[in-house]
């Protein structure tokens, strides 16, 4: 399944089945047990830095390296701080390197020691020997920070001109208050051997009586109603349509089956606003209590886990790395062009301090621009893509992409782009090519260059940084490299945010639908938010 999009359904029919399904990790975990493992001793091929190790009777303490430089990405140079019983020192060091993004650690691969400073040569052996060999590690935050402020960004292209920087619409409320979006107006799907409909784009569960045209939704395990799918009203119920039995006893229902038979609960529900386009919700606890930041003028509202804050007469708001401001919290929203200098005042251990990241200028907002700049490698053997099946919707169906001569599969979850007469699967940042729209499917030896044509109003649009590295046929592997924009974050020449900022609307068949990577509400979504960077 692409990162980008998720596929719901509820019914048998139109059926669209992942290829895969991701596991995740307790990562916290594994690193924890990582270090108990190195600090006794007992996984002697693994050195997390920053670590202490046993050499015989000799204690051996390795800190977090201080980087020079970081060739390219690739090849790490610096020196690696060490103590052997109790002298300090420190080695040189040359290594390459691999990222892995999803532990957030950087692998130093061929670590090769040079120089040492504060050692005699019986200490510096037992280093050089504790290394030799050893897959060496360390966190990417790190790593990151400990770059010089001299440290240049490989030259990336920016993607600012083709994004939508028009704010959202921005929901303020001073009371409790949740979002339920449904991705443009409300698609409902009638369920067989019933007269109950289901919302089907929406990630809430959402029903519709025909008979009495009553609205019902399943709320945290109970149940709410409205005779009207609208904001108010709602309220708890213990009594449902003789359907919803049908439901009960269907295994394509589980978490209507979890509910059932239905409780009433004794609080009231928490009231939600609805909304058919992409949707920020901003709750206050009461009102605004401001709390100024040191002695600039500039206030943050300390009541609300939205970053919002007051500077002169306007407010700003962030959301997705882009900034909003208004001069009243009921009024309209506007793009800020430039943000005050005084945001980048912001302490670091400020509760707000996260929003440094966003501040042009600032020591984490270049940290931003450079992981957004590491490029990531993915490498396919080129006989296991023959096993790729890429479900449809019916027979496979193609639209224009706007503005070049390329198709665009609408029917399918997954990128399958038509050039020509040839078409181009990109899956998990690697490019496949074929004949036929379902394949089979083989490592592309080339990506057409109208591809990287493809405008940002486009969903396909993050494809276009995925390009191929190398084809090895002696190998027998193929690579491609890509960058943060397949993951929607972008770089626009001073920042980086998340989101194209242009709405795609959601494609449905039937009781088959998906949607496309939301730049705003992603937190509006009652079972998660599933997306790039989500």
């Amino acid at each position: 399944m692409p990162a980008h999009c998720r596929v719901r359904q509820k019914l048998l029919e139109d059926n669209v089945t992942p290829v895969h399904t991701r596991l995740r990790t307790n990562t916290l975990y594994c690193l924890f047990a990582l270090l108990l493992l190195v600090l006794s001793g007992q996984a002697p091929g693994s050195l997390a830095l920053p670590a202490i190790v046993e050499a015989g009777d000799n204690s051996i303490s390795l800190g977090a390296p201080a980087v020079r430089d970081w060739a390219k990405f690739r090849v790490l140079n610096g020196s690696i701080p060490v103590s052997v019983n109790g002298v300090k020192g420190s080695f040189a060091f040359t290594a390459d390197t691999i990222v892995d993004f999803s532990k957030r650690r950087v692998v130093l691969n061929n670590l090769e020691p040079g120089k040492s400073n504060g050692l005699n040569f019986g200490q510096e052996q037992l280093v050089r020997d504790r290394l030799a060999g050893n897959r060496v590690e360390l966190e990417l935050d790190h790593l990151i920070s400990a770059l010089p402020d001299s440290f240049e960004i490989p030259q990336q292209a920016s993607a600012g001109p083709q994004l939508n920087f028009s704010p959202p619409r921005i929901v303020v409320s001073n009371r409790p208050m949740r979002l339920l979006l449904i991705d443009g107006p409300p698609a409902s799907v009638p369920i067989p051997a019933t007269k109950i409909e289901f919302v089907v784009n929406t990630d809430w569960d959402v029903f519709h009586d025909k008979t009495s045209g009553t609205w019902y939704i399943l709320d945290d395990g109970h149940w709410i109603t409205n005779n009207f799918l609208s904001s108010g009203d709602w309220r708890r119920t213990a009594e449902l349509p003789r359907d919803f039995l049908t439901l009960q006893v269907s295994s394509e229902w589980p978490q209507v089956a979890a509910a059932m038979p239905p409780v009433k609960s004794a609080d009231k529900p928490v009231p939600f606003t609805i909304s058919y386009e992409p949707t920020e919700l901003v709750v206050i606890d009461g009102e605004a209590r401001l709390e100024a930041i040191g002695g600039s003028g500039l206030q943050y509202v300390a009541n609300t886990e939205s970053d919002l804050f007051i500077y002169g007469d306007r407010y700003y708001y962030l959301a997705s790395g882009r900034w909003f401001y208004t001069k009243s919290l009921d009024r309209q929203w506007f793009a800020v062009k430039k943000l005050p200098a005084v945001f980048s005042e912001i302490p670091e251990k400020h509760p707000r301090s996260r929003v440094l990241a966003a501040v042009p200028g600032t020591r984490a907002a270049h940290h931003a621009m450079i992981e957004a700049a590491i490029p990531r490698t993915a490498t396919v053997a080129i006989g296991a893509a023959s096993e790729l099946e890429i479900p449809y919707v019916g027979e496979p169906s193609f639209v224009a992409i706007q503005g070049t001569s390329l198709r665009r599969a609408e029917n399918t979850p997954f990128q399958v782009i038509q050039h020509n007469n040839f078409f181009y699967l990109c899956h998990e940042a690697a490019w496949y090519s074929s004949s036929h729209p379902q394949g089979p499917w083989e490592p592309a030896r080339e990506v057409p260059e109208a591809i990287y044509t493809i405008p940002a109003t486009d969903p396909a649009y993050n494809v276009t940084f995925v390009k191929l590295h190398s084809f090895d046929d002696s190998s027998g592997r193929a690579a491609y490299v890509s960058t943060s924009g397949y993951y929607s974050a972008y770089y626009t020449g001073n920042s980086i945010v998340y989101g194209t900022g242009w709405y795609y609307p959601g494609y449905y068949h039937g009781s088959a639908y998906w949607r496309y990577p939301h730049t705003y509400g992603r937190y509006g979504w009652h079972g998660g938010y599933y997306g790039a960077w989500g």
